[in-house]
C-alpha cells in the first residue's frame, strides 16, 4: 500500500538583511536545562526583558537574552536551545534566522559556539558551563564532541542518495527543515557531477524526525527529499517503521560525533565542513580529499 502525502512550498519571510526560516508562535517550555545566571538584554530596565521571558517559560532555565544580534529581535539561549522574542516579550519565535548577505545561518552558529564551549570545558575535566556562570556549580549535560574528521559507518540504506553513479562523491548530515540544506540541494541541481549521500536526522524541529522518516521510507527518495525540500506529492510504503529506526541511528550518529548544526558535509577522507558550500567550492573541495 502506498500513502501519498503533500507537502507545500513553505513561504518565505523577508527582512531587508536576514530572513527566519521556522514556525512563529508561542514557544513551549522545556524542562531540565542546567540553572544558569541570566545576561539582562541591553536597553532594558533592570533586566525587564529577561524577566518577562522566564515568567513566560517558567519551565524552562532561561541562560541569556541578547537584543541587537538580529535587528528587530533578541536572541534567547536555554541551554543549547536558541529561539528569539521581540523587545516588548510579546511575540517569540522558533527557526532559523540567515543572514542573507553574510550567507550564514546565525542560529546554527549560536548553536555550535553553545556546544564547543560545554566540549571545551568537559575536556578540560569541568562541567558544561553557560554564560555569566562558575564552572563548579553547573550541571553537566553531556555535551557531544567537538566535529573533528569523520569515517561514515551507518549502512547506505539510511541514506539518500543524489545524482547516483556520479564521479565526485561527498556525504551530508541534513536535517529536512533546514533552510541551508534547502540551499544546498537547490545548488545541487546544477552539479550533476556530483553524488550526494544524504543522511537525514531530527535536529531543528520535532516534525524533523517525520520529514526523515518519509524520505527514507518512499518508494523515490531523491525525488522525495526535493519534494520535501521544495514542495510536492510524496509516495512512501505504508509501513515506515525501519525508515524511522534508520533517522534515530542517524541521529545518534551525529550527536556521537560532535554534529550540531546542519549541512555538515563529509568528504571521503573524513574531512568535515560544517555548513552551507556554494557549488563550485563544494566541487573543488570534494576533489582535494581525492587520491
Amino acid at each position: 500500500m502506498n500513502v501519498s502525502v503533500l507537502f507545500d512550498d513553505q513561504a518565505k519571510r523577508a527582512m531587508p538583511r536576514f530572513l527566519l526560516i521556522g514556525a512563529a508562535g508561542v514557544v513551549i517550555g522545556v524542562a531540565g536545562f542546567a540553572a544558569t545566571k541570566t545576561v539582562w538584554a541591553s536597553g532594558t530596565s533592570d533586566g525587564a526583558l529577561a524577566r518577562k521571558v522566564q515568567a513566560a517559560f517558567p519551565n524552562t532555565k532561561v541562560a541569556t537574552v541578547h537584543c541587537g544580534v538580529v535587528p528587530g529581535l533578541c536572541e534567547v539561549t536555554a541551554g543549547k536551545t536558541v529561539f528569539y522574542v521581540t523587545p516588548d516579550a510579546r511575540y517569540a519565535m522558533v527557526g532559523s534566522v540567515l543572514d542573507l548577505k553574510a550567507r550564514v545561518d546565525v542560529t546554527d552558529r549560536r548553536i555550535r559556539e553553545l556546544g564547543q564551549l560545554d566540549a571545551v570545558t568537559s575536556r578540560l575535566g569541568a562541567a558544561p558551563a553557560t554564560a555569566g556562570q562558575p564552572a563548579d556549580t553547573a550541571q553537566n549535560t553531556e555535551a557531544p564532541p567537538a566535529m573533528g574528521p569523520i569515517k561514515i559507518d551507518l549502512p547506505k540504506d539510511n541514506a539518500i542518495v543524489h545524482h547516483a553513479g556520479a564521479p565526485l562523491k561527498v556525504s551530508v548530515v541534513t536535517d529536512l527543515n533546514c533552510g541551508y540544506c534547502r540551499m544546498l540541494m537547490e545548488a545541487l541541481k546544477t552539479a550533476p557531477d556530483i553524488e550526494l549521500t544524504e543522511y537525514p536526522i531530527q535536529l531543528l524541529r520535532p516534525d524533523s524526525l517525520d520529514k526523515a522518516r518519509l524520505a527514507l521510507c518512499a518508494t523515490d527518495r531523491e525525488a522525495t527529499a526535493n519534494n520535501i525540500y521544495f514542495g510536492g506529492a510524496l509516495k512512501v510504503a505504508g509501513d515506515c517503521a525501519r525508515a524511522e529506526a534508520a533517522v534515530q541511528a542517524n541521529t545518534a550518529f551525529a550527536r556521537a560525533h560532535g554534529i550540531s548544526g546542519t549541512p555538515a558535509l563529509i568528504r571521503a577522507d573524513g574531512a568535515t565542513h560544517a555548513g552551507f558550500m556554494p557549488i563550485d567550492q563544494l566541487r573543488a573541495w570534494i576533489k582535494g580529499g581525492q587520491a
